[in-house]
């Protein structure tokens, strides 16, 4: 009996050795923060709400998982998520905003959006005092101060605070050509004997043969042609070989006039081809029906041959993971999908498409005292750091991953997914925490390593190079005067983007001619005053000295 004793006594004290002695198990791995946070006082804890799209999976959740619980025992504080959903966090946020109920950090676009209608625009939310600025002192915050440092130009208001983190997209504008692409079932080129499109008429010939030829060989009439991730981005792609500057529905600058771009003659070919693909069947007859996501569903599920999309690592990665929910091994995405090179304009070039150096931005709501904004701005400082970099693209380190000497070492079984699928079935929160600070897309994200061919897959990354490179190599980047995109502007009653792509999704699907249709709108919004509104901006960038 003495000797069982003595037994357990040696077996508690090397357990206690190897597990902390922890009265709930295995010691957590070590928590590590980054150089500049270690004198961060994190001793009161603190609960902090975040509004962010389509994190539905993290407020519904009974448990929090292992990435979320980490962050929130790293700084002490309770995470309350709010999900918004993108067809609607504008009117929610005018909601939450009457009933004084915003979350203390709210993702908006508020500078960065097209539309010059948002209902929340960020002079408005200033003026009712629904806003809490930075600090003027971000000293303290050496990554978040190097991002507000590098834009804030952009960022400044007219009471000289500034009262949004912008959310940086690409670090390297040549990057931003993969926010537009076109996915295309390569198998049912094959099948139907079609080579890649070099012109507009070919891409509306691939997918009317997509639509009515059998692609796949079912003997169904169940496949469609043509149709885009989100109605908002219409022709993101596909109008870089139509009228370039217009492939945003957004401002261009023509004869030292800053102007909506679908105001230009050029924009008259592309109601011409939307039209012509619309009534041939390449288009989606559906299109305009179909909520945000569904056309990548059809994709996923082998009903779409052309899928208007991003080709980055990092949405390739995302269409795969849809795309192996459908169907098993024997149907590899990578073997039934390949990405279109975009065909030469009228005036024999390829272009590219370029975008903001950040997209859409974090606004703190007026219940966010100094306090709270400091352990906010730890968080923000924390994700845009190497340590958090690391948490938000491979895991928990030891759990995840292992990281020795700056090798890294993969601790999950990737055999049959990457590790961006695995975390994000094991982290819904990174739904959440990989974007809150940053979208990504610096040249990390893109750069071919072994890192990288595990956290997406050798061949995604070799996809999304192979076109990157094609881009840098073959196009001319669309040029666009971010400096007066992002002025603050003056709202308007007269029209939106989202009224802009209502009127033209009628022209789409109308049965007069699409020109005269599209005239008759301009004379509307003329009628309406938009020249008038158009010239009060060209005033203010004038005053702004905005070239």
């Amino acid at each position: 009996m003495k000797i069982k004793i003595v037994m357990l006594a040696v077996l508690a004290v090397l357990l206690c050795l190897l597990w902390g002695c922890r009265e709930d198990g295995p010691a957590e791995t070590e928590k590590r923060l980054p150089e500049s946070l270690k004198n961060a006082d994190l001793s009161q804890h603190l609960e902090i709400s975040i509004g962010f799209w389509n994190i539905q999976a993290m407020e519904n959740s009974k448990e929090k998982d292992g990435v979320w619980r980490y962050l929130e025992d790293l700084f002490n504080m309770t995470i309350q998520p709010v999900n918004l959903n993108w067809s609607d966090y504008n009117e929610r946020y005018l909601v939450m905003g009457v009933s004084d109920s915003l979350p203390d950090i709210f993702a908006a676009t508020t500078i960065t959006g097209t539309s010059e209608n948002n209902a929340l625009s960020l002079t408005d939310m200033i003026s009712r005092k629904m806003l809490t600025p930075l600090p003027d002192d971000l000293s303290g915050y050496p990554e978040v101060k190097k991002t507000v440092d590098s834009l804030q130009h952009f960022l400044e208001q007219k009471d000289g605070k500034i009262y949004t983190f912008p959310r940086t997209s690409f670090g390297d504008m040549d990057l931003s050509s993969s926010d537009a692409g076109l996915l295309v079932r390569k198998d049912w080129l094959n099948n139907l004997g079609l080579k890649a499109p070099e012109s507009l008429d070919e891409f509306i010939d691939m997918t009317v043969a997509f639509a009515t030829q059998d692609p796949d060989g079912n003997g169904a009439d169940d496949t469609l042609g043509y149709n885009v991730g989100n109605r908002t981005a219409l022709g993101k792609w596909l109008i870089l070989g139509i009228a370039p500057e217009c492939n945003v529905y957004t401002w261009v600058k023509k004869d030292g006039k800053f102007l909506p771009s679908y105001l230009l003659p050029e924009f008259e070919d592309v109601v011409q081809a939307y039209r012509k693909l619309y009534v041939s069947g390449g288009l989606d007859p559906e299109f305009y029906l179909k909520k945000t996501v569904d056309s990548v569903y059809d994709f996923a599920r082998g009903k779409l041959g052309a899928l208007e999309y991003k080709t980055s690592p990092a949405a390739l990665s995302e269409i795969k993971a849809y795309w192996n929910h459908y169907h098993d091994e024997t149907e590899p995405f990578e073997d039934a999908v390949s990405i279109l090179n975009i065909f030469p304009c009228a005036d024999g070039k390829r272009y590219s498409n370029s975008s903001s150096p950040f997209w859409s931005e974090s606004l703190f709501s007026s219940h966010v005292d100094e306090e709270k904004m400091e352990r906010i701005l730890y968080l923000y400082e924390y994700l845009l750091s190497e340590e958090g970099w690391y948490l938000t693209r491979f895991g928990i380190e030891g759990e995840d991953y292992n990281l020795k000497n700056r090798e890294y070492t993969c601790l999950l079984d990737t055999s049959s997914e990457n590790v961006s699928e695995l975390l994000l079935k094991k982290y819904p929160s990174l739904n959440l925490f990989t974007s809150l600070a940053s979208w990504g897309g610096s040249d990390d994200d893109f750069v071919s390593s072994e890192q990288n061919n595990k956290r997406y897959g050798r061949k995604i990354m070799e996809m999304s190079n192979g076109t990157l490179h094609w881009n840098q190599e073959n196009t001319t980047m669309v040029e666009r005067p971010y400096d007066f995109l992002q002025m603050s502007k003056e709202e308007s009653d007269i029209f939106s983007t989202s009224t802009m792509i209502d009127e033209f999704t009628k022209v789409i699907i109308g049965e007069a001619d699409p020109v005269d249709m599209w005239h008759e709108v301009i004379r509307r919004w003329e009628n309406d005053g938009i020249q008038t509104y158009i010239d009060d901006l060209n005033k203010q960038a004038e005053m702004l000295n905005i070239k």
